[in-house]
């Protein structure tokens, strides 16, 4: 009976704990993550001719309208549309009039942060903070001189913080990045 009663206590215990962590974890800061548009796309279109004089079996060479050389690394199982049928490099042959059309597109992307923090002044300075987060832990932040915090209906600095106020701040941390697509179409005619 004492076993079976100091089992039941110690589930309860690690019940009790697990919904602390819990109840702490969603007092903590919400965040939100999202990649949005920063302006217009840019596409650049570069064509190359020439007539394939050598092959292997992941290259080929090819000679330009000028009359120089050029060797080019072709992707394993990549195909070429000749006369209007696709062939894979062996599939080729010498003296075919090749053109590539590479297409690159670059897009310009922000990743934004937004991280929303509500809590009770504990402390304040002009360029740092402390605050009683809901789950009870003091956090300290360091604060740009133009950051303005939600009190009731006002926006206050640091500077202006008194201990005691309850406050909600919103940080909004922005990327750029830039996603880059390419598409490449290769077209030919077969030699007659």
């Amino acid at each position: 009976m004492l076993r079976a009663a100091s089992n039941t206590w110690r589930v309860l215990v690690v019940c009790a704990a697990v919904l602390g962590l819990a109840a702490g974890a969603a007092a903590q800061a919400t965040q939100t993550k999202e990649t949005l548009p920063a302006g217009p796309a840019h596409v650049k279109t570069v064509q190359v001719k020439g007539e394939l004089v050598a092959r292997g079996s992941n290259w080929l060479i090819a000679r330009d309208p000028a009359g120089y050389y050029k060797v080019y690394g072709v992707e394993p199982g990549r195909k070429a549309i000749v006369d209007g049928v696709p062939k894979t490099l062996d599939q080729l042959q010498l003296g075919t009039m090749l053109t590539s059309t590479a297409t690159t597109t670059e897009t310009p992307l922000v990743k934004r942060t937004t991280t929303i923090t509500e809590g009770t002044v504990f402390w304040a300075a002009p360029t740092s903070i402390i605050v009683t987060l809901e789950n009870g832990e003091n956090k300290q932040y360091e604060v740009p001189s133009d950051f303005k915090f939600d009190v009731g209906e006002k926006k206050l600095s640091a500077m202006e913080l008194r201990k005691g106020m309850k406050l909600t701040a919103t940080r909004i941390v922005e990327e750029p990045m830039t996603v880059i697509d390419h598409d490449v179409v290769v077209t030919g005619v077969a030699p007659r």
